[in-house]
């Protein structure tokens, strides 16, 4: 008791000095010196920047962290731009903003959460921060506009849904890089082609690509793992199998 008492004196000055505040339009949380943008009241509409620093009462404080839902659910959001010096992505920022065709990410992010565009059903610009080595679950699922998937050789592994129900793709891209594809990592997805870079075959749940139409896709391995990845119980659906030169 006497510790949780010794806590929450620990936290009244940062409480004390935080403020809710908007400003042109965009909500913001303040405190510790930083400000957070935040889900508002009505939600956000259009075309929305996020500026480096925005000023209150006086003082300049830069804009470092997009709090988790701070523009979910927004269907009249057609695009948003991130400014330089914004480095923490929360949980579901975007969850189903179903007319969100663009989002412009600052190469500042070190922080990043789920389900970041989930449901957003009109997304076109596909973005991962370089950081990453995992495609965390759920980050695409729902994204049914994508046309490609390309992946960076820093991922090592795909999370939980991240893809689930991208069905407007038509290239999926999986670097040699990748050692781990989770459950359901590519579930209803219906590209014409897949490459996969591994000569090892990646560890790879049995649902991670239901309900693929495997007659209609053409899967592209490393010619000398072709019989490996045919053997695999995850990949062996692929009916056509062509080594790459």
């Amino acid at each position: 008791m006497k510790k949780l008492f010794l806590c929450l004196l620990m936290l009244l000055p940062m409480m004390a000095q935080a403020d809710m505040v908007e400003i042109d339009g965009i909500s913001y949380f303040i405190v510790g010196g930083e400000a957070s943008v935040q889900k508002k009241d009505g939600g956000y509409t259009g075309d929305v920047v996020v500026p480096a620093t925005i000023t209150y009462q006086g003082k300049t404080y830069p804009v470092t962290e997009i709090l988790s839902y701070a523009f979910s659910g927004n269907d009249n959001l057609k695009s948003v731009v991130l400014a330089e010096g914004i480095t923490t992505i929360k949980d579901c920022v975007f969850f189903g903003a179903h007319n969100l065709e663009t989002v412009q990410m600052p190469s500042t992010i070190t922080k990043w959460g789920v389900s970041v565009f989930a449901g957003c059903t009109s997304l076109k610009t596909f973005f991962l921060p370089d950081f990453l080595t995992e495609v965390p679950r759920n980050t695409f699922d729902g994204c049914s506009a994508l046309a490609n998937i390309e992946l960076s050789d820093k991922i090592t592994s795909i999370g939980e849904k991240a893809f689930a129900f991208c069905d407007g793709i038509k290239t999926i891209k999986i670097p040699a890089s990748v050692t781990m594809i989770e459950e359901s990592a590519f579930w209803n997805c219906n590209p014409k082609t897949v490459y996969c870079y591994a000569e090892k075959v990646p560890e790879t749940d049995e649902s991670a690509f239901d309900l693929l139409d495997f007659e209609g896709v053409t899967l592209y391995v490393p010619a000398a793992s072709i019989a490996a990845y045919k053997k695999d119980e995850a990949w062996k659906g692929f009916t056509k199998v062509v080594g790459i030169k």
